[in-house]
């Protein structure tokens, strides 16, 4: 582990890591947000970060800077940290899965490397399966339940996510650093997994809730985590509400969002997902009239910020 500072190694046992990524993969911010939730409710710890230095090209991805009353009070860098969550103990054996959780940001160079460098703390961690979590954008109506996609190298796997309505993934094109840790993952003995969402692409609110709560949702049915969710499933309906009562107020952009729902009411047969944009770019231009982030969040602000780390901490 040349490029990890790792404070401690945890002592774990047939470990499970759940991460996600900023950027490419990070649809509306919901991948990362999904994890930041669960190193939240489980009050996980940092204990690992991979060094940013030989990884990022900092023109792309820029260090932040706090300043205050002139005085420079923060510097920070991109980053990509491991947090732990052991499982409680009765006499001496584990009572569900020890957690590793992963939360990062993409970088630009020598994936392959860091990949090998991310696995190395997952065997000194006794981890034995890597799930990854994903978002995309689609042309989806937000009315609509999210659809939810996912991959495993592991037919068990693959039946579970069949038994919670999770689509199996199918796509060929350009990809991400996710594909990269899966396929080095699986070359040397992990089983791998992971779990896509689809935000509408004419939504600008990030985090988009409703996704976020859908891939935790699938991930929780799939792996039987018994995670608390009702908090969440509500501040995700309040926030498609508020997207509701927006578009309402456009005429245009309702009468969009009706032929959104009669495509997806079209569809040949139930589940069928519908094509989404794995090629990174979320950004989707608008003219004004669509939903900011700020507009989408603001009734939820107050319950989302203490979800919200600074410069991508929890």
């Amino acid at each position: 582990m040349e490029y990890v500072q790792i404070n401690e190694v945890p002592d774990l046992e047939s470990a499970i890591l759940v991460g996600a990524f900023a950027g490419w993969n990070d649809a509306a911010g919901a991948a990362t947000w999904a994890v930041k939730f669960l190193i939240n409710q489980w009050d996980a710890r940092a204990f690992a970060e991979i060094e940013p230095e030989l990884f990022f090209d900092f023109s792309e991805t820029r260090p932040k800077v706090r300043i205050s009353g002139g005085l420079v009070r923060r510097l920070s860098w991109p980053s990509n940290r491991f947090y732990v969550r052991r499982a409680e103990r009765v006499d001496g054996k584990p009572v569900g899965r020890d957690m590793v959780l992963f939360l990062g940001e993409e970088p630009q160079l020598r994936w392959k490397t860091f990949a090998q460098e991310m696995l190395d703390v997952c065997r000194q961690c006794q981890v034995e399966e890597i799930v990854m979590l994903g978002a995309l954008v689609g042309e989806v109506p937000h009315t609509s339940p999210v659809q939810i996609s996912g991959t495993s190298g592991e037919p068990a796997t693959l039946r579970r996510m069949d038994a919670e309505g999770v689509t199996r993934a199918s796509y060929e094109g350009s990809t991400g650093l996710l594909s990269v840790i899966h396929d080095t993952a699986h070359k040397e003995g992990f089983a791998t997994a992971s779990l896509w969402g689809m935000a509408p692409h004419y939504i600008s609110a990030a985090p988009n809730l409703a996704v976020s709560e859908a891939l935790l949702a699938k991930l929780d049915g799939v792996y039987g985590f018994h995670l608390h969710l009702s908090e969440l499933s509500r501040a995700a309906r309040r926030f498609t509400q508020r997207v509701s009562t927006l578009v309402a107020d456009d005429p245009e952009v309702s009468a969009y969002v009706r032929e959104l729902e009669r495509r997806s009411a079209d569809a040949e047969e139930p589940g069928t997902m519908i094509a989404g944009d794995a090629s990174g770019i979320h950004r989707i231009p608008t003219d004004g009239t669509l939903p900011t982030g700020e507009e989408a969040v603001q009734d939820v602000e107050e319950w989302l910020r203490q979800f919200r780390g600074e410069s991508g901490e929890a």
